[in-house]
This record gives structure tokens, sequence and C-alpha cells, in this order.
């Protein structure tokens, strides 16, 4: 079928189809690209929203999010058209934008190409978030002097993540490679959405009860700026850094910093970052436990030869001697195990 014939409804009976009026897929989505070409409501748009998710390509084009209180619609400024004042583009910011819908037609996607910007101020949303970050740190939420050390050698750790989300297979990527054995307590929870904050909530408070859980991971993978508004809930946040447990966030990108980054005990960058900083690695502690276990073999058999060069000694030193050495090898021992988990 043509691609210029447009789009018709056709008959549902699948049991007689008529070849012509199958579409290939590149056909829909050239009939779908013509469209909103053609028509002009589409076509010179003025639409005000507030900028999230912005990235400024290697190519020089802008990209980024409009969004209001419901929607969020995709938006390219192009090279070409950027003016004045494009370089003070970026999130939170409230902007009126003239331009057109656009279809990207080898994945079917429509975004709006921005022909002209102004900024108008900060968004909404922006705002909101700036008020909880001030009223939070007045309140000392974020200060670095309540912050728990994490444990050195836990013997359980929490893992508070979407479950087969890209996230905890990272996490257990590395677990696996510094300390197979760890015990874990999971807890899979909903990461975005309107439920999301009191879901991590419950999971927080569920793991905080557990008396052998030494350190909490929460962490999530890289998305869009929308996503993370989860972890700049304020009821969440206070959940965080009220918990009874050193919290280890490890949320999104090394650029993705929320609330509850601010909150936690530890701030990673990512959830494999997150992992190595709550797990020990049991190789690289055995290997700094070389030198111990060489030195007290070193010291008992200084002490045998010094025994045996003495005769006549009293066979009370050689005993200490015994007993020396075989107490330094039982602590080695109950080292070996804990860093075993």
């Amino acid at each position: 079928m043509s691609s210029g014939a447009g789009i018709s409804p056709k008959n549902p009976d699948l049991d007689n189809i008529d070849s012509n009026d199958i579409y290939s897929v590149t056909e829909l989505s050239q009939n779908i690209k013509q469209f909103f070409s053609a028509t002009p409501q589409f076509n010179d748009i003025l639409l005000k929203g507030e900028i999230s998710n912005f990235v400024r390509a290697a190519s020089g084009h802008i990209y980024f999010n409009l969004k209001d209180e419901s929607c969020v619609i995709a938006c390219a400024l192009f090279r070409h058209l950027q003016m004045e004042g494009c370089g003070d583009l970026g999130d939170g910011l409230q902007v009126v934008a003239m331009g057109s819908v656009m279809v990207y037609e080898p994945r079917s996607q429509y975004q709006l190409s921005i022909k002209k910007i102004l900024p108008i101020g900060n968004g909404i949303s922006s705002l909101k978030l700036k008020r909880i970050r001030d009223k939070l740190e007045a309140e000392g939420l974020f200060s670095q002097d309540r912050k728990r050390p994490i444990p050195c050698l836990p013997s359980k750790v929490g893992i508070i993540t979407s479950k087969d989300s890209a996230a905890i297979k990272d996490i257990l990527s590395v677990i696996n490679l510094r300390c197979p054995k760890m015990n874990l307590a999971m807890a899979y929870v909903a990461l975005h959405g309107d439920g999301a904050p009191q879901s991590i909530i419950l999971a927080l408070s569920s793991l905080g009860k557990k008396r052998d859980i030494d350190a909490i991971i929460l962490a999530r993978g890289g998305g869009p700026s929308e996503d993370f508004m989860t972890f700049n809930d304020e009821e969440l946040v206070r959940a965080i850094a009220s918990s009874t447990k050193p919290i280890i966030t490890g949320i999104g990108h090394e650029s993705d910093v929320c609330l509850a980054d601010l909150a936690s005990d530890f701030r990673a960058s990512t959830p494999s970052t997150a992992a190595r900083a709550a797990i020990p690695d049991i190789q690289e502690l055995g290997n700094s436990l070389l030198p111990l276990k060489q030195g007290l073999e070193h010291s008992y058999k200084s002490y045998l030869l010094a025994l045996d060069a003495k005769e006549g000694k009293s066979d009370l030193l050689k005993y200490k001697a015994v007993i020396v050495a075989l107490i330094a090898f039982l602590v080695l021992i109950i080292l070996m195990i804990l860093l075993r988990g």
C-alpha cells in the first residue's frame, strides 16, 4: 500500500485479508510523519513547560523534556537554530518554546523540534524541590556530623531496589566478585510512581528491624530525571535520615544527585559503586593478612631457636612460646572466617 494514501478503517475480519490493505512498519511511520507535518495545529506551536532531563550532545544539539504537573514531551533544539542565551538553559527552568511536532521515522517517535525558546523563570517542581531542600538542610538532615560510618565487615547487608532491574544485576555481580558468601536481605520495591516513596519507606522500616543487618543499600539504575523524583520525597528523605542502620545510596549516575543521597550515610555514584562500598573484598583482606601470618611464623621460629640455644632453662618459656603461637593462629583463623561471611 502506498504510504501517501493515508490511513483509513479497514475490514476487521482477519480471515479475509486483502494484501493491499496491509501496511509495512515503514509505511505506517511515514503516514504518521506526514500527518503531523500537514496538520497546522502541530506546527509553530507555543508551548510552556519546565525543562528536565537536559542533555547537550557532543554534536552541539540540545535535547530535553518539557513537562508540567501531568505530562512530558521530548524536545530537540538543533545547533543551527540555537540563539544567544541557550547556554543558560538547564533542568528546572520554566520556558516558552515555539516549535513543530516532528516524527523520527526509524523509531516512530515524536518530539517537538524547537525554533525559538524564551526562559521565564524557575519551574514549579524546581521551586518545590528547593523549598524542601532548604527546609531539611536547616533541620540538619544533610549534616556530615550525623552520618554514620559504613561497617568494614558486615555480617549481613540489606538491598532495596526493583526486581529484575539493571541495578540488582550490577549489585549481585559485584558481590559475586568480592564476597560470594555474603548474607543478603532483599527487599524489592517500586522505584517510581505515586506509591514508590511509601514502598521504599516500608522496606527501610522492615530491614531496620532486623538485628543482624549491618548496612542497607538503596539503589536504582539510570533513567530520565522525572523517574528520580521519588528520591526527593520529603517523607522518604526523613526515613533515610532516621534509619537505625547506615544507608548507602546508589541512584542513577554520577550527575544524578537527589535529596535521598544528601540524607544517606554514604552516597555512591552508581549501584555498582554502592555495592563496592558495602561489601568487603575477601581477596584484598586476605592479602592484607599475609604479612601478619608471616610475622607470626617468624616470631614462633625465633622463639624456638632461642629456647633451644639456652640449655638448662625452664621449659616454661617454651610452653609460653607455643601458647603465643597458638593464640595468634587462632586469631588468624577467626579473622578468615569473618571475612568469608
